[in-house]
């Protein structure tokens, strides 16, 4: 199976990014003609570093374009996602047209629908350009670099007036989303995380992986000092219990309240626009890949233990939650939802209720993120067990950065009772 870089330099070096590829991606752009402009450079580079980005790789294309009316140069700004994991199990997960029904179907729509019911102008992500699927699967898009948006660093995590900015924005978009989910059921079928629960058997090439995490974590757990009863705690937990816990969050509430979850709305799915005083003034989410219908938590539960500085996140866990709700109970009551709203407590209750989902992401997710080393990870080297060892993710799982995250976290979740199985 060839190499994620080999993969890479196949598809820089295709036909595809040929000549009309990017005049049709300056038409979409400026809305000219192509005898109106003619593009006289265009320059590609990766748009995000090692181990940053797993299910597909992106590019940053810059266009330079001359405007044969004005005799002006303009550069156009795009982000070219493209799709190359030969994995069955990602084909089968549908990655790639689950992101089109996302871009294609919601995003604009969850906008209009704020703006209509609720007189707000918000911009939730990029403006999709150009969808191709043969011979590679890509998905066009602004860059959001361009408009004064940047990634922040995994391994810091944001602060708190940024976390809370994001929660906000993700209140009003699950709030949309539950709106959406009243009226238009056929979406169901596009966001149902179940249709795919046949890929997480003892079966699949990536069992393996939760064998090996969660026996490295229980390793290096035993050797923590003052750690004995969440060891004792960990050890009834089963590698069956951590994978079939990711369906978990497909759950509806209690009260039978259902969001479209992003999914994926970690750090790096994440971009934010901070002004020259150092404030941060938007967000805009990326990366719909794995979005679902289900309960909010998963998105809670995926941003706050993932994204968030861990001294921050432990310290103002019930203010995230709380500023959260709020924008949720607000937004849902101002588009006129009319099914029952869900209380604060009952999203407490859900953090309860998912907490294998939750443990299950700090295990399988949180080392990626605190991750500093030189290897590159790839979906292609999570599912080969000859290279994650149970050694090299012991390794993993002693990392500097890992390690202070996890000592936190878990004594969090003994308080909690995160870790009554």
């Amino acid at each position: 199976m060839a190499t994620l870089d080999e993969q890479s330099n196949n598809f820089l070096n295709s036909d595809v990014l040929n000549d009309e590829f990017f005049v049709e991606l300056v038409e979409s752009k400026l809305n000219l003609t192509r005898d109106q402009f003619k593009v006289r450079l265009v320059l590609i580079s990766p748009a995000t570093g090692k181990n940053e980005n797993f299910l597909s790789v992106v590019y940053r294309a810059k266009i330079n374009v001359e405007i044969f009316a004005s005799n002006e140069r303009k550069f156009v700004d795009v982000i070219i996602k493209a799709m190359l994991s030969n994995l069955p199990e990602i084909k089968e997960w549908s990655v790639f047209p689950r992101e089109i029904f996302i871009y294609k179907n919601i995003i604009k729509s969850f906008e209009n629908i704020l703006k209509e019911r609720a007189n707000e102008e918000i911009v939730f992500g990029p403006k999709c350009l150009k969808i191709a699927t043969e011979p590679y699967q890509i998905i066009v898009l602004d860059d959001l670099k361009a408009e004064g948006f940047q990634m922040l660093n995994r391994k810091v995590g944001v602060d708190l007036d940024q976390a809370k900015l994001v929660l906000s924005k993700l209140g009003k978009f699950h709030a949309a989303g539950a709106l959406m989910i009243q009226k238009e059921d056929e979406i169901s079928e596009h966001l149902d995380r179940g249709t795919y629960k046949h890929l997480f058997t003892t079966e699949s090439s990536f069992y393996p992986l939760y064998v090996k995490c969660l026996a490295a974590l229980k390793n290096v757990v035993k050797t923590l000092d003052g750690f004995q009863e969440i060891s004792k705690k960990l050890s009834k937990l089963t590698p069956e219990d951590v994978m079939f816990a990711y369906f978990e969050p497909m759950n509806a509430t209690k009260s039978n309240f259902k969001v479209i979850n992003h999914g994926d709305d970690w750090i790096n799915n994440i971009m934010f626009k901070i002004n020259d005083n150092g404030i941060t003034e938007d967000v805009r989410f990326l990366d719909y890949q794995i979005s679902f219908i289900g309960s909010p938590v998963g998105d809670l539960i995926y941003f706050i233990y993932l994204s968030v500085n861990d001294e921050v996140k432990t310290k103002n866990f019930n203010d995230f939650i709380q500023c959260y709700h709020y924008e949720l109970e607000k937004s849902l009551k101002i588009l006129n939802y009319d099914g029952k709203i869900p209380t604060l407590d009952e999203i407490y209750e859900e953090f309860y209720e998912k907490r294998k989902y939750g443990l299950s992401v700090f295990l399988n997710i949180m080392f990626v993120c605190k991750y500093d080393g030189e290897d590159q990870l790839t979906m292609e080297t999570f599912a080969d067990p000859t290279i994650l060892t149970e050694e090299i993710m012991t390794n993993y799982y002693q990392n500097k950065n890992y390690l202070n995250a996890l000592k936190l976290w878990l004594k969090f979740f003994e308080e909690r009772e995160f870790l009554d199985f």
